[in-house]
């Protein structure tokens, strides 16, 4: 790999790698994993020669997707094995204590795999209808109809002040 290739890897860190750690991050809850997962985002950039471009960002997500899945089926496996030997159970990550979105997270992990993902794309990640069709491989206006019905199933199980911002008793 040249010269070249590792400038246009450095200009692709520089730009996107708070947006990777971010949104790898916010599936993980974990410091050190986000940070491993990330330089692994941008190694493998690198091996693929990457170079800034418009639709570089969704591919660093979708790369970033499928190493979180692969952490997690790892994880996954893992915990099955020590069962299976009859040890103890791996520990859980930990919540942090005073967390804001945790009320968001918990209504997030009742929906659909597909639905949180939606939302976490939009809401978290900031990202637009264009570059979330394009991680999701759909349509733009697949996605828009997606995004509506991720909404619609978050504010049928969210609780009224969660989605109004004020208090249950009704005032805002």
């Amino acid at each position: 790999m040249g010269a070249r290739t590792a400038l246009h890897v450095e200009e692709l860190h520089r730009q996107y790698s708070q947006r990777v750690y971010g949104y790898v991050y916010r599936r993980t809850t974990d410091v050190q994993l986000a940070q491993q997962i990330t330089n692994d985002v941008f190694r493998i950039a690198w091996q693929h020669q990457k170079e800034p471009s418009e639709d570089v960002l969704p591919w660093l997500l979708v790369t970033a997707r499928n190493l979180v899945a692969n952490e997690f089926r790892a994880t996954r496996r893992q915990r099955s094995l020590v069962e299976k030997l009859g040890g103890a159970e791996l520990a859980r990550r930990p919540e942090p204590e005073d967390d804001p979105g945790s009320g968001v997270r918990d209504v997030l992990n009742t929906l659909r795999p597909q639905e949180r993902e939606i939302l976490m794309l939009a809401y978290w990640d900031l990202l637009s209808i264009l570059e979330i069709s394009s991680i999701l491989e759909c349509s733009p206006d697949s996605a828009k109809s997606r995004l509506f019905r991720a909404r619609k199933a978050f504010s049928k199980k969210a609780p009224n002040q969660m989605l109004k911002g004020g208090t249950s008793d009704g005032q805002h």
